[in-house]
C-alpha cells in the first residue's frame, strides 16, 4: 500500500510538471513530490475586503519570509463553491514544516497573531494537505495568469486510483486538442477532497475559447486518451465521484 501510494504521488508530480509547460517538456521528470497546505476560507458577511487586506498587509510586511515560508497564492471566488478565498501554499514536506526549528521560527514571527486576526474575520476555514507539482511551476503559472478553474473531487469508495487516472486521461485529451491541461493535486490529510485540479488561464475569454480542432479530431483524441469518445469524458468522471465542486476564481 505504501509503495502504491508513493507511485501515485510520483505520477502526479510528473503529470503536474507537464501540465502547463510546453508540449516539448512533457518528458521531464520531477525528483520528488511537493506538499501544499490548501485553505479554503469564507469571510464573515461584509469582511472579505478585510481578509484580503490582511493577506496583502502581511505580504508587504514580509510576514511569510519571516515565517520561513513562500508567500501563499490567493484565488478569489467568482462563481461556484461556497468559499471566498483559496490559499495555496507550498510547504515542502511534513518533516520540514513540523521541524522544531520551523515551529519556533513561526512562533517568533507572529504566526499566532496573524491567525487570531484572520479568525476574527472568517466564519469558515478548511485546510487540506495535498501533494502536487513543483512549487516553481505552480508559482510561474500563477504569476502568468489571472483566471483559475478549480475542481475538487471526493471519490467513491475504492475509486480513488480510477479518479486520479481519469484526471490524467483528461489532461492527455486536452493536450491532444491543443488546450491547456490542468495541474493536479492528490489530497493526503484534512478535508474530504481526494483530488483537485487547477486550470490556469490569462482570462475568462481564454478559458471559454473553443479548442482549435475539428469535431473529428476531438473525437479521435478522446479515444486515444482512453475514453469511449468525447461524449463520455464527463459521464465517466461522474461514475467515480461521491462529490464534485467547480469554482471559477480570479486574482484578488
Amino acid at each position: 500500500m505504501v509503495i502504491a501510494a508513493l507511485l501515485r504521488v510520483l505520477l502526479i508530480a510528473v503529470l503536474g510538471l507537464c501540465a502547463v509547460a510546453p508540449v516539448s517538456a512533457q518528458s521531464a521528470v520531477n525528483e520528488s513530490p511537493e506538499l501544499y497546505r490548501v485553505s479554503t476560507v469564507r469571510a464573515a458577511p461584509g469582511a472579505l475586503l478585510d481578509v484580503l487586506a490582511l493577506y496583502a498587509d502581511a505580504a508587504a510586511a514580509g510576514h511569510w519570509q519571516a515565517l520561513g515560508e513562500p508567500e501563499p497564492m490567493l484565488m478569489r471566488h467568482s462563481q461556484g463553491d461556497q468559499w471566498d478565498l483559496l490559499v495555496l501554499q507550498p510547504i515542502g514536506s511534513y518533516a520540514d514544516y513540523y521541524a522544531r526549528k520551523r515551529i519556533a521560527q513561526r512562533e517568533a514571527a507572529g504566526e499566532a497573531a496573524f491567525r487570531l486576526a484572520l479568525n476574527k474575520l472568517v466564519v469558515f476555514r478548511e485546510d487540506l494537505f495535498a501533494y502536487g507539482p513543483p512549487r516553481a511551476q505552480v508559482q510561474a503559472a500563477y504569476a502568468e495568469n489571472g483566471f483559475f478553474h478549480i475542481e475538487m473531487f471526493a471519490a467513491l469508495a475504492g475509486r480513488h486510483d480510477a479518479l486520479l487516472q481519469q484526471r490524467q486521461m483528461e489532461n492527455s485529451y486536452l493536450l491532444a486538442i491543443k488546450s491547456r491541461p490542468n495541474l493536479i493535486w492528490v489530497g493526503d490529510q484534512g478535508s474530504d477532497v481526494d483530488v483537485f485540479t487547477i486550470g490556469f488561464y490569462p482570462s475568462i475569454v481564454a478559458f471559454a475559447a473553443p479548442a482549435p480542432v475539428t469535431d473529428e479530431q476531438a473525437e479521435a483524441a478522446a479515444k486515444a486518451s482512453g475514453f469511449k469518445g468525447r461524449a463520455f469524458i464527463g459521464t465517466y468522471l461522474r461514475e467515480l465521484l461521491q462529490s464534485h465542486h467547480d469554482t471559477l476564481a480570479v486574482r484578488p
